[in-house]
């Protein structure tokens, strides 16, 4: 009788244990039943483990509230083909998805999502992050506190998207940012504080298909760092390029990298034409006719500029940030250096007592 009453006991017990522990295999929640059912099979599960995915895609699931009490999901989390999914309430508590390249944070095929609002404690991302086909969303306000991440962001296929709010506070992307087929977006401002896009033998920018989208002011800063591949394509509103992220990779684009510029309207239809807006918004001209001379171009240290007539000319050597690097007066002929200069792409801008000027485009290896 001991030793039945001792069995009955150790069995309560392995349950009750059994029930506190965190899942050990993947999950996938295909019914609100089994979202409401995960606080009472996992009683005491803060963070699901790395190597654990949890998948939501249900017809009938409309609330993750029964979630609410993980701080962190190591694994991928993926919300897919929810149809009466409003909000995401119930993840308020996540600070961080994902721990290696293998993992992510996936909303996709969610038509009844109208805010991201319950993320607002995220912090990073390890792994894909993916907003895709999200049709009434407006905005990416939610994510403020996101500031890193570690894989691609995309961001594609979502109807009503106007712009990227809620990404303000994004620093790093590891891999790609994708932004394709969002009709309405017209605004990509939110990711001026984005300095680092590491882009990897496939990755880098990609801005396709983003028929209101007229400008690219906010994509980065002067200081961003753009790895790997740009694409910019069939934005059949896009006539404003020469941002300063832009501007800077194309002066020194990585080893290898696959530039491709093309079907948006003009300024923005060729990589010729971002470069030419990059020098100051203007092209050279031909006021000067043949009257200065600057050799020798390509730069290794010095230069000569060379002016056949004898009058006095201002000149300023600029970068494509429009930041004058120097500034200097010459009558006729002048010798300069260029030993502590980075290599890259460098606008001579030359300016004639009457404003006149013309823009030499020099680079400096």
């Amino acid at each position: 009788m001991k030793k039945q009453i001792l069995s009955i006991a150790l069995f309560i017990l392995t349950a009750q244990f059994t029930k506190a522990q965190c899942p050990t295999t993947p999950l996938t929640f295909t019914s609100q039943a089994e979202v409401n059912a995960f606080p009472t099979n996992y009683t005491s599960c803060p963070v699901i483990p790395d190597g654990i995915d949890i998948k939501i895609m249900g017809a009938d699931i409309s609330n993750l509230i029964p979630l609410s009490q993980l701080t962190s999901v190591l694994g991928v989390l993926e919300i897919r083909n929810c149809p009466l999914l409003a909000t995401l309430n119930g993840l308020n508590n996540i600070t961080a998805i994902g721990n290696d390249t293998l993992d992510g944070f996936i909303l996709r095929d969610l038509p009844a999502l109208t805010t991201l609002a319950a993320l607002n404690n995220l912090d990073s991302i390890h792994g894909e992050f993916t907003i895709r086909t999200c049709n009434v969303l407006t905005t990416l306000n939610g994510l403020n506190g996101l500031k890193k991440a570690y894989g691609s962001v995309i961001v594609r296929d979502n109807a009503l998207l106007q712009n990227l709010n809620g990404l303000d506070s994004l620093i790093y992307i590891g891999e790609t940012l994708e932004l394709v087929q969002n009709t309405q977006l017209n605004s990509i401002a939110a990711l001026s504080h984005v300095d680092t896009i590491i882009g990897g033998p496939e990755g880098g920018i990609f801005i396709e298909a983003n028929d209101s989208l007229s400008n690219l002011t906010g994509l980065g800063n002067g200081n961003t760092s753009v790895g790997s591949n740009l694409d910019i394509t069939l934005n059949g509103n896009l006539n404003l390029c020469n941002v300063p992220s832009i501007c800077k990779y194309l002066a020194n684009p990585p080893a290898g990298a696959t530039i491709t510029i093309t079907a948006n309207k003009v300024d923005c239809n060729t990589e010729a034409e971002i470069m030419a807006k990059c020098a100051l918004g203007t092209s050279e001209s031909a006021n000067f006719g043949n009257t200065i001379r600057v050799y020798p171009n390509p730069v290794t240290e010095n230069f000569t500029i060379d002016s056949k007539n004898n009058e006095e000319l201002k000149i300023e050597i600029v970068n494509l940030f429009g930041m004058i690097k120097d500034t200097f007066i010459m009558k006729g002929y002048y010798e300069g250096k260029m030993t502590n200069y980075s290599p890259g792409i460098y606008l001579l801008k030359v300016t004639r007592a009457d404003k006149q000027e013309k823009i030499i485009r020099i680079v400096k290896l």
